[in-house]
C-alpha cells in the first residue's frame, strides 16, 4: 500500500506535466487471475479502483456581475473574471447562483478570486483573497428591475433567498426560456426549435407567447428573414424543419406536455405520475391541491404549485390554443398487455450507452413501474451508469439493489426475479 500511496502522490504533484488532463488515477490489481477470481459488482471490476484528485484551484479577477434571467423567471448573478486556464478549458465566467452567495463569500467587484470547477466541470468562485485587496474594490448590488423587460424583481415568497421577474407572461427572457425548454430533446424533442429560433419567432413577432407555437404555418413563418431565403422570400430548409417537427410533437405522450408548460417544480418523474393519476390535463387542472398531494412523490408545495398554475386565465388560453392545433393533451387507459414491473419503484441515474434517462424511466413505466427521481428504502432497484453520483451512494447505504446498463435490460426483459438472479441475489 505505501507504493500505491506514493504513485498517487506523485501523479498528483506532476499531472499538470502530463500533455492531457487528467483527474485522478486507476489502481488495479496486476494478475489476470485473480481478476477473474474477484470479478465484478454490478457497476464495476472489484479488482480496480479509481482515486479523484481534488479540482485545481487557481485565481483570477473578479471583472463585473451580470445578471441572467431564466424561464421560470429565477434572477441568477453571473460572474465575469479575466479569462484563465483550468482542467483543462479557458473559463471567462461563473455562476453565482444568487444574491445571499455573493454576500456569503464576501465577493467585491475588483477581487482577485479563488476559482475551481466543481467536479472538474462547473467554474465555481471559492471566494476572495482579501490579503490583495487594494480599496479600489467595490460592493455589488443585485438589480431591483429585470433587465430584459423592466419589472420589478422580488422574492415569491417571504423566505425566499431567489429575487424572480414577476413578469411571468410577456418578459421576453421568460419567454425564451419556455420555448427553449419545451423544444428540448427531454421534453417536446422539437429539432430546428432552439436559442435563435425562439428569439426570431419572439422578435419578430411571428407568435405571442408558447400558445402559438402549434399553429405555425409556411405563411406565418415567411414573415420572418430567419425562415426564409432569397429574394423572393423561399421557405427556408429550417422552417420546414421545425414545421414538420411541430406536427411530430402534437402526439407526444401527456407527460411530455405538463413538463412542456413549466410548471415550478415539474420534471419528467412528477409529470408521469400526474399522467398515470389524472390522464389529461383537464382533469389534472381540475384536481384540488388536496387530491394532486396524496400522490406519491408530488405533496403539498408542488401541489400549490400546480393549482396557482391553473388558476392563471392566460395558461388555460395556451391549453386551449394547442387543443385547436390538434395537440393531444390526454392519455388513454389501455391494457398493453404484461407488467412485469407493476408496483415497483426504480431510480435511474447517471448516463446508459443505449438509453437517455427519459427514454430509460417510459421504459419503465410502459411496463407497470413507477420511475422515481430519488432513492428510499422503498425503492426496488437502481440503476446506474457513468456520473450516478450520491443516489448511488444512497443506495448502498439502504441495501438497495443495484444495476448497471446490462442488468437494466434484464431487468425490462425479464423481470425482476431475473435481474436479482444476475446480481446473484435470487
Amino acid at each position: 500500500m505505501a507504493e500505491v500511496k506514493k504513485y498517487v502522490e506523485h501523479h498528483g504533484e506532476h499531472r499538470h506535466d502530463i500533455e492531457h488532463d487528467i483527474d485522478g488515477v486507476v489502481i488495479k490489481v496486476d494478475s489476470l487471475a485473480e481478476q477473474d477470481e474477484l470479478g465484478f459488482t454490478a457497476r464495476a471490476p472489484r479488482w480496480a479502483i479509481a482515486y479523484k484528485y481534488p479540482p485545481t484551484v487557481v485565481r483570477t479577477r473578479l471583472l463585473d456581475i451580470g445578471v441572467q434571467v431564466g424561464r421560470t423567471g429565477r434572477i441568477t448573478p453571473r460572474a465575469a473574471v479575466e479569462p484563465v486556464l483550468v482542467a483543462g478549458s479557458t473559463v471567462s465566467f461563473a455562476t453565482l447562483h444568487n444574491g445571499y452567495e455573493v454576500v456569503r463569500k464576501g465577493l467585491l467587484l475588483g477581487d482577485m478570486v479563488f476559482l475551481r470547477k466543481a467536479g472538474d466541470v462547473i467554474p465555481e468562485i471559492l471566494g476572495p483573497v482579501v490579503e490583495l485587496r487594494d480599496g479600489s474594490e467595490r460592493e455589488f448590488q443585485m438589480p431591483t428591475k429585470c433587465p430584459e423587460c423592466g419589472s420589478k424583481l422580488a422574492p415569491e415568497k417571504e423566505d425566499d433567498k431567489d429575487l424572480r421577474c414577476l413578469n411571468t407572461r410577456s418578459c421576453p427572457a421568460q419567454l425564451r426560456g419556455r420555448l427553449e425548454h419545451l423544444g428540448s430533446r427531454s421534453i417536446l424533442d422539437i429539432e430546428g426549435l432552439g436559442e435563435k429560433a425562439a428569439r426570431a419567432l419572439l422578435e419578430d413577432k411571428i407568435i405571442s407567447d408558447e400558445g402559438d407555437l402549434f399553429s405555425l404555418t409556411a405563411e406565418i413563418l415567411q414573415q420572418s428573414d430567419f425562415f426564409v431565403k432569397g429574394a423572393n422570400r423561399e421557405l427556408a430548409e429550417n422552417a420546414k424543419l421545425l414545421l414538420a417537427q411541430l406536427e411530430i410533437a402534437k402526439t407526444k405522450p401527456l407527460w411530455r406536455f405538463i413538463c412542456a408548460l413549466s410548471m415550478r417544480h415539474i420534471g419528467p418523474p412528477t409529470a408521469q405520475a400526474l399522467t398515470r393519476e389524472f390522464t389529461s390535463l383537464e382533469r389534472i387542472a381540475a384536481a384540488p391541491a388536496e387530491k394532486l398531494a396524496q400522490i406519491e412523490g408530488i405533496g403539498q408545495t408542488i401541489a400549490e404549485s400546480i393549482t396557482q398554475w391553473f388558476a392563471e386565465d392566460w395558461h388555460a388560453e395556451i391549453i386551449e390554443k394547442w387543443k385547436r392545433a390538434g395537440c393531444v393533451l390526454e392519455q388513454e387507459l389501455v391494457e398493453s398487455g404484461p407488467q412485469p414491473l407493476a408496483g415497483l419503484t426504480i431510480v435511474v441515474t447517471g448516463t446508459m450507452v443505449d438509453f437517455t434517462r427519459d427514454g430509460a424511466s417510459e421504459e419503465i413505466t410502459s411496463r407497470g413501474g413507477k420511475a422515481s427521481g430519488s432513492v428510499s428504502k422503498n425503492t426496488d432497484f437502481v440503476v446506474v451508469g457513468p456520473g450516478a453520483g450520491s443516489k448511488e451512494t444512497k443506495a448502498i447505504e439502504l441495501g438497495r439493489p443495484i444495476l448497471d446498463e446490462a442488468g437494466f435490460k434484464i431487468l425490462l426483459s425479464d423481470g425482476p426475479a431475473a435481474a436479482l438472479a444476475h446480481l446473484g441475489l435470487a
